[in-house]
């Protein structure tokens, strides 16, 4: 899959939600938020490592496709809508099979597009340093996109219990 194609599925997914579930992904959205809030700020030394001495060594030459997920997608739309249209310019510049610096990066190189309170899980929770003094906090921001994941999964296979336990069903309940 490429990013587009991820790009596309996050689209269409938050297109087919119904309200309360938009409810739901917007509060699951949030609370990764707060989680990466907390991490910025404990890891606040660790990042200006990687602005200062490798200033941004991570975003370049990568497989940019094993990194962003159509749930990080799901994450930054639902999180940071306004850069719908940035994000789609970027995709233009996606290069299939080669690994290449990060398309996200402003002007090609940097900063990050994104927010810094609104990114990728793995953009999120990777240091070029020892993350040890962090740990706890990655691992709760690692929870709450588990959270997302596992929504989104089971909002996917809803469907499936209607054709094989509704009341037409496959295996119908009585």
């Amino acid at each position: 899959m490429n990013l587009q194609y991820k790009f596309k599925q996050a689209t269409r997914l938050i297109n087919e939600l119904r309200p309360e579930e938009y409810s739901t992904l917007k509060n699951i959205c949030k609370e990764i938020q707060g989680a990466e809030n907390k991490l910025r700020i404990s890891a606040e030394d660790l990042l200006q490592r990687c602005y200062t001495a490798c200033e941004g060594l991570c975003c370049r030459n990568l497989d940019l496709d094993a990194i962003i997920s159509k749930e990080d997608f799901v994450y930054l739309l639902t999180n940071a809508d306004e850069l719908r249209d940035t994000i789609v310019d970027c995709l233009q510049n996606e290069v299939a099979f080669f690994t290449f610096d990060c398309i996200f990066l402003e002007n090609g190189i940097g900063p990050c597009i994104f927010p810094a309170d609104v990114r990728p899980l793995t953009c999120l929770v990777t240091f070029c340093d020892d993350e040890t003094s962090v740990k706890k906090e990655i691992t709760q921001v690692k929870k709450k996109f588990i959270k997302l994941y596992w929504f989104l999964l089971f909002r996917r296979i809803r469907p499936l219990k209607k054709i094989f336990f509704g009341s037409n069903a496959i295996f119908p309940i009585s």
